[in-house]
């Protein structure tokens, strides 16, 4: 697994000009004293960077995990370095730290000056099997959703070579969500009230179907199966309407503890053992917004 970054802004400077574009605002009673504030759901999602199709394997589309997440309450979820090893972590490193509250407001300002708060989807011609880079935005009550197609593989705006037909309007909007995307992507530590850690996730969505077995080359020795301690896959979970998967299970509270150190310890080629039937399994860890399959 790689983590692709967008690297084409220097996010201080623009935090920095986002900053002065901070404003407290609040409503005031008749008395002149402000009302205490509605209690804000510390789950719900203020920033979401993720990618949405691309030439990749169906099973990859079902694993897929956002680039960044930021919630209300100023953690942020992201992609950690992947170990250089074959075969890999069966799975990611998904990694936690939690913005201050100054950043977090320099950030949603940021957002407003690159007028990135509506619906918008831009198009790239030339280039083809890309991925689409999604911004989830939520703020003021509202959500909005900007998609770019070939984001991080085109050009800035003035770096587009002339042969490509893309108005000067896309232009200026794909450069402000690659702008801000980075700038989200690269706060410096020290703007973090804590250390990047583990992400302890509480649900995990795992995609069941029967493991093929090909012996691999490039990594010689035979891998024992491990052995499923949860209920029979062939069984669990729900069917679900893909032809890459048969079924679909949340796995959570004690029954999470019992398999989270299995998994861990396995790796992107083991199969797993349940009734006699073997099994490969496809993680994706359910985030704090997140539910059911």
């Amino acid at each position: 697994m790689f983590r692709a970054v967008l690297r084409l802004a220097r996010p201080a400077s623009l935090l920095a000009i986002a900053a002065v574009a901070v404003a407290c605002v609040g409503s005031v009673g008749a008395a002149g004293s402000t009302p205490s504030p509605k209690p804000v759901d510390p789950d719900k999602v203020i920033f979401r960077v993720s990618w949405d199709g691309g030439f990749v394997t169906p099973e990859t589309l079902l694993g897929r995990l956002p680039m960044v997440v930021v919630y209300a309450d100023g953690r942020v979820i992201t992609q950690g370095p992947a170990l250089a090893i074959y075969p890999g972590p069966f799975m990611p490193n998904l990694q936690e730290q939690t913005l201050s509250p100054e950043v977090l407001d320099q950030l949603t300002a940021l957002a407003r000056e690159k007028d990135l708060l509506k619906d918008a989807t831009y198009d790239f011609p030339g280039i083809a099997d890309a991925a689409d880079t999604v911004l989830e935005i939520n703020l003021d009550g509202k959500s909005y959703r900007l998609t770019a197609y070939a984001l991080a593989e085109a050009g800035m705006e003035g770096e587009i070579a002339p042969a490509i037909d893309v108005p000067p309007a896309d232009q200026a909007g794909r450069a402000a969500m690659r702008e801000f995307i980075d700038a989200l992507m690269t706060v410096p530590e020290t703007d973090y009230v804590d250390q990047p850690h583990a992400y302890d996730l509480e649900a995990l969505r795992l995609y069941v179907k029967p493991a093929e077995v090909v012996e691999d080359s490039e990594f010689p020795g035979e891998q024992p199966p491990i052995a499923w301690p949860l209920d029979d896959l062939a069984t669990a979970g729900t069917r679900i309407d893909n032809p890459s998967v048969d079924r679909c299970l949340v796995v959570d509270g004690d029954d999470l503890a019992t398999v989270l150190p299995l998994l861990q310890g396995a790796n992107q080629l083991s199969v797993f053992e349940s009734e006699r039937e073997l099994y490969s399994l496809i993680p994706r860890p359910l985030y704090p917004d997140e539910s059911g399959c």
